[in-house]
């Protein structure tokens, strides 16, 4: 179903270029390469077992029972979600990776020093610079 896709990471503010230099390798592969069956059966594995647990909390249920009348799920739905999961091959990873992950329409976040970052961000496009409190930042000139 919609929603968003995340992906992060902790890093140094001298690191900043080359994380991100990787982190786009990683879409770019994502996207070009089949991803082997190991990696793929211990993926599914996770999300099952993951999707399992959160059964035991009220909270994850309810939000559950949310989403399935917000996009029309039918009933059964949730109960065979771990079936459809362990269903997904390696061509259905690399065809929705293929229409759905886009390097050059990604957004990227940032936390950091501005001043130290702001060059290599602007790489990849048109950077705004908020403040700690969520303000826009006009100039990072005093």
């Amino acid at each position: 179903y919609p929603g968003p896709w995340r992906a992060g990471g902790n890093m140094r503010t001298e690191v900043t270029e080359g994380a991100l230099v990787e982190f786009f390798n990683e879409i770019r592969r994502i996207r070009d390469e089949r991803v082997t069956a190991d990696e793929l059966e211990a993926s599914k594995r996770a999300i099952v077992a993951s999707f399992a647990l959160s059964l035991e909390q009220p909270s994850r249920v309810l939000s559950f029972a949310i989403t399935s009348k917000l996009y029309g799920f039918p009933p059964d739905y949730w109960d065979s979600y771990p079936a459809k999961i362990m269903a997904v091959t390696a061509d259905d990873v690399q065809r929705v990776a293929r229409a759905y992950l886009n390097p050059d329409a990604l957004q990227v976040v940032a936390v950091g020093d501005a001043g130290r970052i702001k060059a290599t961000l602007e790489k990849y496009g048109t950077v705004e610079v908020f403040d700690a409190a969520g303000a826009p930042v006009v100039s990072l000139t005093p």
